[in-house]
């Protein structure tokens, strides 16, 4: 065990953070249980992921925000102790996104200013517009983040379920119009552009950085044609 230690000792941590809606609106159409369903698969692919790279300490945190931001993975945790449980979608819950990237940010602020990790990679799921219940607007949060060193250089990546995806104030988390926003219509999607997601960050947000978050080599997107189905 002590050399399996050493050698996980010596590996950058790269810290992976989902950030995931849970509101009333979640409930419609199967959406929460494709959401678990879609996260239970990602985890062997990260599992994967970090297995192949010995560079990296893949380390993951979940962050769900409805009414409020409810941290359901608060610790950095190992990929490989993971065992998910069941998000609920909150009735009648509003989208305080807003909310959630201050939150978001906090725990950034908290990473080790002299840390050699690998920038952040976040992934954004929400299937509704932002709003504003607790007095943080989006923007506030949003600009909260970007003034943080570690939000500012994260590989950010957005998905959006269902036709009622605000995907204008996905694309604003982003940040970059050269990396692909991606709506999920289907659970069959939301599974696939997860899985997407997740290895493409993970790829990414391992490699050297020049000058940002090293966004523009995040590898083509998996879109198709697209299937309208039980998450619109």
């Amino acid at each position: 065990m002590s050399d399996r230690l050493g050698g996980a000792l010596a590996r950058k941590p790269l810290h992976f953070i989902f950030v995931l809606d849970v509101s009333g609106s979640m409930m419609r159409g199967g959406r929460i249980q494709a959401l678990n369903n879609a996260i239970s698969e990602v985890l062997p692919h990260l599992r994967d992921e970090a297995r192949a790279n010995p560079h990296a300490e893949l380390l993951i945190r979940v962050l769900a925000f409805a009414n409020e931001p409810r941290w359901v993975i608060e610790q950095p945790t190992s990929v490989e102790e993971i065992h998910w449980e069941r998000l609920e979608a909150v009735p009648r819950g509003f989208t305080e996104l807003g909310s959630a990237l201050l939150t978001l940010t906090d725990a950034l602020s908290h990473l080790d200013e002299t840390s050699s990790a690998y920038p952040p990679a976040i992934i954004l799921v929400s299937d509704g517009r932002p709003t504003q219940s607790s007095g943080t607007t989006f923007a506030e949060g949003l600009q909260a983040l970007l003034n943080n060193r570690w939000g500012a250089t994260a590989v950010r990546l957005a998905l959006g379920v269902g036709r009622d995806a605000d995907m204008h104030s996905l694309r604003r988390f982003i940040g970059d119009e050269d990396v692909p926003l991606l709506r999920a219509d289907n659970p069959e999607q939301l599974v696939e552009y997860i899985v997407w997601a997740s290895k493409a960050a993970s790829k990414v947000a391992s490699r050297p950085v020049v000058g940002g978050g090293g966004l523009t080599s995040v590898p083509p997107s998996p879109i198709g044609d697209p299937i309208w189905s039980t998450l619109g």
